[in-house]
């Protein structure tokens, strides 16, 4: 299956192309090879986290589009509107970054069943094991993601962006 990255189509599937991807990489130095059909299951599985997990600012632009970009809104990014016809290059750096993880053996999407281990006990006359948890759960947290999404994404709750003047 090909990638497309028609802005506000209804079979878009990427924000970027194996190209930019690739541009992307090379230019932090990381190696991905060259099977461009690995390249397009990374940007395909960066793109389905992206619309999964993120709450973004303002509405889907078109109807029928397929993706969470491109979005209407009056949310300022610097000081500038975000064009309601493009995706913002912090949406396909954020891609690209989240393929280059998938590239190296990262689950997005893995299932978080537990808290985090805090100490495991063996014992080996009359076989016995002891796990004990942390009393949070552990999700998988990508800071260089975050930090470029940051801008466009809705916070719950009470949270509100202060910015001093």
């Amino acid at each position: 299956m090909a990638i497309v990255t028609t802005i506000g189509g209804s079979t878009t599937n990427s924000y970027i192309t194996v190209a930019e991807y690739s541009a992307y990489a090379d230019n932090f130095g990381w190696n991905i090879g060259a099977d461009t059909n690995n390249h397009e299951d990374q940007l395909r599985r960066a793109t389905a986290y992206i619309n999964r997990v993120y709450n973004f600012v303002g509405d889907a632009q078109y109807q029928t589009q397929s993706m969470a970009w491109p979005r209407l809104t009056t949310q300022l990014i610097d000081g500038w509107p975000i064009n309601p016809d493009t995706v913002p290059q912090d949406i396909k750096d954020a891609q690209a970054e989240l393929a280059f993880l998938v590239h190296g053996g990262t689950d997005l999407m893995a299932t978080v069943t537990g808290g985090s281990t805090r100490r495991t006990k063996s014992k080996a006359g009359i076989v016995e094991t002891e796990t004990e948890y942390a009393s949070f759960r552990e999700t998988p947290r990508f800071v260089a993601v975050e930090g470029l999404l940051s801008p466009y994404v809705v916070f719950g709750g009470s949270q509100i962006k202060v910015m001093r003047g």
